[in-house]
């Protein structure tokens, strides 16, 4: 009994000493951490700095960082641009116009040469036009429209139309009737104009919000100083102000399409997508119900089944029935189906598989890098790509690791809507 005991003990301790063992920390490898696809600056006064990210996910030795421009050696050591301590991040202090390109940074240690996507620095602008008032007096009970021209910037500016206090600025009131509604190209369009839609000491202003600027532009300012009287002119007739054309939309995006028609009484259009209605519930992701009162079909989360023929019919039970079609194409920029893992550590010998199977539409083109250079196939080694679907398989085979096959192995998937990358660490003990 006394043996068995001890011989307990003996392994109880072998096992706590075998667990402490395998609790040890281990080497960490550096992997780099994903960076954004697209990075936005401005030039200004004073500079709004801004920063490109390059870091490792754990704390490794030895790593040296570099980056290129535009696929050329870019150097950072100028009184304009610093580099943080223990990683590549570079933050440029006093941005200029020559700072736009395509950057990727570079992590070189013992264990290879690691990357970055490639990231797209833009510079974002908005040019101010020069703003002429204009006042109108339009005749009750027309379709009416107060035009604000989009001016020249990137990206495009979220537009908002405001009623504004002639005498106080900062007083911004929102415009708010069923009968008005923006369309994407600024225009403010009353179905019908009436009394309530004229003001003394308002003014309509169109207002432009961009990453550009600090605070709102205005583009365009309106005044409705009164109406005409509407001397026996039948205006029940429905017309057409905007309607949307065929159109491409992004998965995952918001989609707006617009069905906007003047006459008195107001129209509420209805809503069909390849002859089946989609007028639908507020809370549904395809719904009419907002406050344009059916003149925008809205489609909060674009999906690739949303693609077809959307018909939109108005009638306002005095006029001609009136209907618009359009054709809405739908698009995707490239997304992983299955994931690239960070790292993957094999023994010698060892069969292994990178997994890299992206969706897109159109068909995104895969290549494979291997420690940033473009992967040049080997003995033992395929790389074969086939597709189903919306998907592009590429996986990666090794039939038996070597140790030099030891490295950062690179995915990316690109198509006209965009690109994506993913980075394996592959570590042959």
């Amino acid at each position: 009994m006394a043996t068995g005991m001890g011989i307990l003990k003996k392994f109880t301790v072998l096992a706590a000493f075998a667990a402490l063992c395998s609790s040890q920390p281990v080497e960490q490898k550096p992997t780099l951490v994903e960076v954004p696809s697209t990075v936005l600056f401005t030039v200004s006064d004073p500079p709004q700095q801004f920063t490109l990210p390059c870091s490792t996910n754990a704390r490794a030795q030895n790593v040296k960082f570099s980056w290129q421009k535009d696929g050329k050696p870019f150097e950072w050591n100028t009184s304009d641009i610093i580099k943080r301590d223990n990683e590549g991040t570079i933050v440029f202090l006093k941005p200029k116009d020559e700072d736009e390109g395509h950057y990727q940074c570079f992590a070189v240690s013992d264990s290879g040469v690691a990357s970055t996507r490639i990231v797209n620095v833009k510079k974002t602008y908005l040019t101010a036009p020069k703003v002429s008032t204009k006042r109108h007096r339009p005749i009750e009970g027309q379709p009416f429209m107060l035009e604000c021209p989009i001016p020249d910037s990137y990206p495009q500016p979220k537009i908002e139309w405001k009623l504004q206090l002639e005498t106080d600025p900062s007083v911004l009131n929102d415009v708010g009737d069923g009968r008005i509604t923006i369309s994407p190209d600024g225009t403010l369009w009353f179905s019908n104009i009436t009394n309530k839609d004229a003001h003394e000491d308002f003014k309509y202003v169109c207002l432009a919000s961009s990453p550009a600027t600090t605070k709102a532009v205005v583009l365009a300012e309106h005044y409705i100083e009164g109406l005409e009287p509407n001397k026996g002119k039948d205006y029940s007739e429905v017309v057409e102000q905007y309607a949307s054309q065929n159109m491409t939309a992004k998965v995952g995006e918001v989609t707006m399409l617009y069905c906007i028609f003047g006459g008195s009484p107001l129209a509420h259009p209805d809503w069909f997508k390849d002859g089946q209605d989609v007028n639908n519930s507020p809370q549904d992701r395809v719904t009419r119900y907002n406050r344009s009162k059916g003149k925008r079909l809205l489609i909060r989360d674009t999906w690739l089944s949303d693609q077809g023929t959307y018909t939109c019919t108005v009638d306002n039970e005095l006029g001609k029935p009136k209907q618009h079609s359009m054709y809405l194409t739908v698009v995707s920029s490239p997304a992983f189906d299955k994931k690239p893992p960070t790292q993957l550590m094999v023994n010698e010998g060892q069969a292994v598989t990178i997994p890299c199977s992206i969706l897109g539409v159109p068909q995104p083109t895969v290549s494979w890098t291997y420690n940033a250079q473009p992967l040049s196939k080997r003995d033992g080694m395929t790389m074969n790509q086939s597709t189903e679907g919306n998907r592009t398989i590429a996986d990666l085979h090794l039939s038996g690791a070597k140790k030099s096959d030891s490295g950062y192995y690179g995915c990316t998937g690109i198509n006209d809507y965009g690109d994506i990358y993913a980075e394996t660490l592959l570590h042959v003990a």
